[in-house]
This record gives C-alpha cells, structure tokens and sequence, in this order.
C-alpha cells in the first residue's frame, strides 16, 4: 500500500514540475500569454517569475520523473493483477 501512495506523490510531483515547465515555457515565448491588460494580479506574476526562472530545470526533472514514476506504477499494478488471476 505504501508503495502505492509514494508513485502516486511522486507522479504528482512529475506533473507539478510539467506544468511549471509549460507555463515557464509559454511566457518566455510570449511574455503577455497570461497577462490581462485591464488588471494587475501580483500572486499571477509571482507565479510566472518563479516559472520563468526554474523552467528549464523544471522540464529536466519534470519529464523523467513523470515518465518513470508511470511506468513503475504501471508494471507494478500489472504485476500485481498477474499475482491476482494466478490465484
């Protein structure tokens, strides 16, 4: 059970980390993306400076920890559905 719930905080983590990647990504292409013209939002543009400075280390362990923490997750829930049916 416990393993379970550690590749379910660990996917979590993955996408957290995409989303700042994407996001980071997006405003450093297009800096006004999420910006409104008519009102100021300082937690937004907090976020999006915190984005834009971490994207990049954000994709790099973002990807790989999202991408394997799955497959695990994935080979261990098929492992156990084979232990189950052999029963």
């Amino acid at each position: 059970m416990k393993s379970r719930k550690s590749s379910a905080v660990l996917i979590f983590v993955g996408l957290l980390l995409l989303v700042v990647f994407a996001v980071g990504y997006i405003g450093t292409k297009n800096p006004d993306a999420f910006r409104s013209q008519h009102r100021y939002d300082y937690t937004l543009e907090q976020f999006l400076w915190f984005c834009h400075q971490f994207w990049i280390p954000a994709g790099i362990i973002g990807f790989p920890l999202f991408l394997i923490s799955l497959i695990v997750s994935l080979a261990r829930e098929s492992a156990e559905r084979k232990k189950d049916q052999s029963y």
